[in-house]
């Protein structure tokens, strides 16, 4: 199982549990069997429960049909490149009645309806390499659709953002999603994930997951959905990997991550340098890697993982810092997504 991952050790199913195990159940029942994508945040469960419901009650609950929700996943994935996240949502896609969608998707163009072309322009924006600063001309604003649907298809396109940062820093590079469905007899892995029944799932569930206290304040763009809670508890979990650094180091993540917005940071133009030359040595090395998180989560290497973790840290802490840095981006593209009214 170890060679599915890099930097961290997940718990396994047979062994969780808690509220792991929970989440596990959960996720088993309502979409996939446990998955690397899934596992990789055990080691963190007030970071696997709030990702996972995150997830749970923006794409597999409320009112939006899957597939114009899984076309939001696969858009976002696509801009992320990140192929691991790509193929397997490509599938519940096709399973959940996008098929022309999917097959437009896989060539790169816009699909052939109008309203799903608008959707899908619509989530490549919210973190295309270029794309506008929130509040700027041309930023991509809130989704194309009616305002009581939107939180549905903003969370999403967050969740996918956060996700996919995470799967590239911690899934073995090239893996892919293996037998998606119960007929098929190719799987990479064992244990490979098979989609469940593509159906609408009770919105709520998710959260009866999430611990006493771990929601802060609902964003307003979440209105009452349970989208708003989940993502606040993702937020404020995440924010705690900050504090794995120095308020200096902080603030030098957040201005890195400010400048570079819209796009993939470059492994030779300097960044360390200019950014981080006056952090000490150990806050450098952390500030380095939730920088990474945010902007280059498949430029990490073990070296940049060992330089900050030492034999002081666990994995715990180490998927805090790394979820402190990719919801900096998250926050980045939120910020922009929250400013424009939605229509409808």
């Amino acid at each position: 199982m170890t060679s599915l991952f890099r930097h961290i050790t997940p718990v396994p199913p047979e062994t969780a549990t808690g509220q792991v195990a929970a989440v596990y159940d959960q996720v088993n029942a309502e979409f996939s069997s446990i998955g690397p994508a899934v596992m990789m945040m055990s080691p963190a469960p007030e970071l696997l429960a709030p990702g996972w419901a995150l997830l749970r009650e923006s794409l597999l609950a409320g009112s939006v049909p899957r597939r114009h929700k899984e076309a939001v996943a696969v858009s976002v994935s696509q801009v992320n490149r990140c192929e691991y996240d790509i193929a397997g949502h490509m599938v519940f896609l096709e399973l959940s009645g996008g098929g022309d969608v999917a097959r437009a998707l896989r060539r790169g163009d816009d699909p052939a309806d109008e309203d799903a072309a608008a959707v899908v322009r619509w989530a490549r924006s919210t973190g295309a390499p270029g794309s506008p600063a929130p509040g700027a001309p041309g930023a991509p604003g809130a989704p194309p659709v009616p305002e009581a649907l939107a939180p549905e298809y903003v969370g999403t396109a967050l969740a996918l953002h956060f996700v996919n940062r995470m799967v590239l820093i911690l899934l073995a590079e090239h893996l892919l999603p293996g037998g998606m469905r119960e007929s098929d007899t190719a799987r990479p892995f064992e244990g490979a994930p098979i989609a469940r029944a593509v159906e609408r799932r009770r919105s709520g569930d998710g959260l009866l997951l999430l611990k006493d206290g771990e929601a802060g304040p609902a964003p307003a763009w979440a209105g009452k959905s349970t989208v708003g809670p989940a993502y606040a508890a993702l937020r404020d979990s995440a924010a705690k990997g900050g504090f794995l650094l120095s308020e200096d180091a902080r603030a030098a993540v957040r201005d890195t991550v400010g400048r570079h917005l819209g796009g993939y940071l470059p492994a030779d133009d300097g960044w360390p340098a200019t950014s981080l030359d006056a952090l000490s040595p150990g806050d450098r090395a952390g500030a380095t890697l939730a920088i990474l998180a945010a902007l280059a989560p498949d430029q990490v290497t073990e070296d940049d993982v060992a330089r900050w973790r030492g034999d002081r840290y666990s994995d715990h802490c180490l998927l805090h810092l790394l979820a402190f840095g990719a919801m900096i981006a998250v926050e980045r593209v939120e910020a922009g997504i929250g400013r424009a009214p939605a229509t409808g």
